[in-house]
């Protein structure tokens, strides 16, 4: 019998493994953790092996590309811009696409905000799936999707995280002309369970109905502020909520909750497995001051010859500076190395197996009461009394 993987740090949860199997003996279970893994059903399984050759994650190396060309982008449309968690590249290279009739895949919520691949074929459902989704979306049958789309001859574009589109190459088994690949600058994924868990505890806080969660909001411009919508007595309704107010997004971004693949994700670099990698360009005001950052900048990475020539049209949609990947790197971590494995991620994960969500948020409000009561008033302080305030503390 084939073994997908001996550890669990061997397997990313890419599912190119159940999207190979000719025979769907492959199915995917949760962990203790939330987090999916593949496995082999005996009695279904032909022993043929095509689960084991396509999984990219085994192999010692990166099959992938240095980047050749390395940009600042800001998106020209400003609804697409609005609605993109940066600068709006992925919308940009989603309109090339749609230009063309093709189709995006790319990660969606469903009515019961889980988080799933999904493929659209109109600039109408863009929004769907822009925006940063910090929980690991669910493949399903995509790649299998994708194939049938460029075997009659459509465009397609795939975005996800870079074993995801490694996953798809590995699949594919070959590459196609108007496949059009995109991977993420990804810190690392937590589990789609302990993600439902989060929005569960907000319907419990706002008693309502939750049916969108940006993790990335710019109303009060662009930064780590997320957004909850919900709908309560038949109202739509919205909340702005900052990092260190959920203890999600706080544990997410200390990197407390991640696969286990993902801290030591050989993805997380220099070579990269997209035509384009897209991201936040953080710290661009350091390196490109005369770049307007308000609404959000992107890097684009331009990986591959493919990516090349495409990237030469996307003056349309984008406003891009030059910029270069030693540049880029300097505040992105993932493009020189994985997040380091947290040690809080165990006693996390003992308390979310215990007590559930619940057990989860009380342990973090009662440890963080302080801290969020001295961020909220820190927030009623207008700006110019803050700098009056540092300009006398370094007076000191």
């Amino acid at each position: 019998m084939v073994r997908l993987f001996e550890q669990k740090k061997d397997c990313c949860g890419c599912l190119a493994c159940k999207n190979v199997c000719p025979k769907q003996a492959v199915t995917v279970k949760p962990d203790e953790n939330g987090f999916i893994y593949p496995q082999i059903n005996e009695e279904l399984c032909i022993e043929c092996g095509l689960c084991d050759k396509v999984c990219d994650f085994k192999k010692a190396t990166v099959d992938g590309n240095i980047p050749l060309y390395t940009y600042a982008a800001i998106n020209k449309n400003k609804r697409v811009l609005a609605n993109s968690a940066s600068g709006g590249a992925f919308g940009a290279l989603s309109n090339f696409v749609f230009d063309r009739g093709g189709v995006v895949f790319g990660c969606a919520y469903d009515d019961k905000m889980y988080p799933k691949h999904v493929c659209i074929d109109n600039l109408a459902y863009l929004e769907k799936i822009q925006g940063s989704k910090y929980v690991q979306s669910d493949i399903d049958d995509t790649y299998i999707q994708a194939e049938n789309y460029l075997k009659n001859g459509k465009w397609v574009l795939f975005t996800g995280t870079p074993c995801q589109i490694a996953g798809l190459k590995a699949y594919l088994r070959k590459d196609y002309d108007r496949l059009i690949t995109i991977d993420l600058i990804c810190h690392g994924v937590p589990s789609v369970s302990f993600f439902k868990g989060y929005i569960r505890y907000l319907e419990g806080k706002y008693k309502g109905e939750i049916i969108n969660f940006k993790f990335r909001d710019k109303s009060k411009g662009w930064g780590l502020i997320s957004e909850v919508v919900y709908k309560k007595h038949s109202k739509i309704l919205n909340r702005v909520i900052y990092p260190v107010e959920s203890y999600y997004y706080t544990y997410f971004l200390n990197g407390d909750i991640y696969r286990e693949s993902c801290y030591e994700c050989k993805y997380a670099g220099k070579v990269r497995v997209g035509d384009f990698t897209i991201g936040d360009y953080w710290g661009v005001e350091k390196v490109h001051p005369e770049i307007n950052t308000k609404n959000g900048v992107s890097v684009l990475l331009v990986n591959s010859q493919k990516g090349s020539m495409i990237a030469g049209e996307l003056a349309n949609y984008l406003y891009l500076t030059e910029s270069s990947f030693e540049q880029a790197k300097i505040y992105n971590a993932q493009l020189n190395s994985p997040e380091k494995k947290s040690l809080n991620r165990e006693a996390i994960f003992k308390t979310w197996r215990e007590g559930g969500y619940r057990a989860v948020a009380k342990k973090y409000y009662k440890a963080n009461k302080w801290k969020i009561i001295f961020a909220r008033v820190k927030r009623l302080i207008p700006n110019p009394v803050k700098k009056y305030l540092k300009k006398m503390i370094k007076r000191g």
